[in-house]
């Protein structure tokens, strides 16, 4: 299906072809070497690329989430032989299913894209993104998604459902939560509980936040009140 890494005019074209079927990008009718055969083959052609532009990814989710009524999942899963790495499919339905209240249908669609689909060896999920041994890989490896690791992928991209408010989806486990409090701890010296949970996106709650500050050794609390800071012990 994907015939090699994408190419500038290659991701134009597919922005155009996603947002004709109503997502929310524009692109533009470049030349390229395929011919989807339906909306289901463009979508998997896409998951495969998107391993190569993280804005790709935000939009298949986004489109995902919003709009799959339109998809038919055996036709989308019927497809997987001839994908690179179906997996991509699965992180982003992973990802769908993290919203609350999620209809019935919804989430037993979501799931049987996933079904049958096993976790890749743990690598990168963007590919020729970062520099070999730079700071973005180090990140992307530490401060890793939930979502991503549930599928064997590394990526501290978060995709949003809407570009105006840019509310991000996704969610971090304990050691990816640690490395971000050690990141900023070493940064800055001392820190507000305030600064721990924006770093986090403000996806934690000051009560577990309290518990991660105190799950490490060495760190200590400061003063009182809105004076109040963390930092490690010299």
């Amino acid at each position: 299906m994907l015939k090699g890494i994408p190419k500038g005019n290659h991701l134009a074209r597919m922005y155009y072809e996603l947002a004709a079927a109503g997502a929310p990008c524009v692109g533009e009718r470049r030349p390229w070497p395929y011919r989807p055969a339906g909306l289901e083959e463009l979508f998997c052609l896409g998951a495969d690329m998107s391993r190569y532009d993280p804005r790709l990814f935000d939009i298949l989710v986004a489109f995902l989430s919003r709009s799959w009524k339109e998809l038919n999942p055996a036709a989308v899963r019927a497809l997987y032989a001839g994908m690179r790495t179906p997996q991509t499919v699965a992180v982003m339905a992973e990802f769908a299913r993290s919203q609350q209240a999620l209809p019935e249908e919804k989430r037993y669609f979501l799931r049987y894209l996933q079904e049958g689909l096993a976790p890749v060896p743990m690598q990168l999920y963007y590919q020729h993104l970062y520099r070999p041994g730079g700071n973005l890989m180090r990140r992307a490896a530490e401060e890793a998604l939930r979502e991503y690791k549930a599928w064997g992928f590394l990526a501290r991209e978060a995709p949003s459902l809407d570009e105006a408010d840019r509310r991000t989806m996704g969610s971090r486990d304990a050691d990816a939560r640690r490395n971000i409090l050690m990141q900023l701890l070493k940064e800055r010296g001392r820190i507000r509980m305030s600064d721990y949970i924006e770093a986090l996106g403000g996806k934690i709650s000051r009560q577990q936040a309290l518990i991660d500050m105190r799950s490490i050794e060495g760190v200590r609390l400061t003063g009182r009140g809105p004076g109040a800071r963390w930092a490690l012990a010299a």
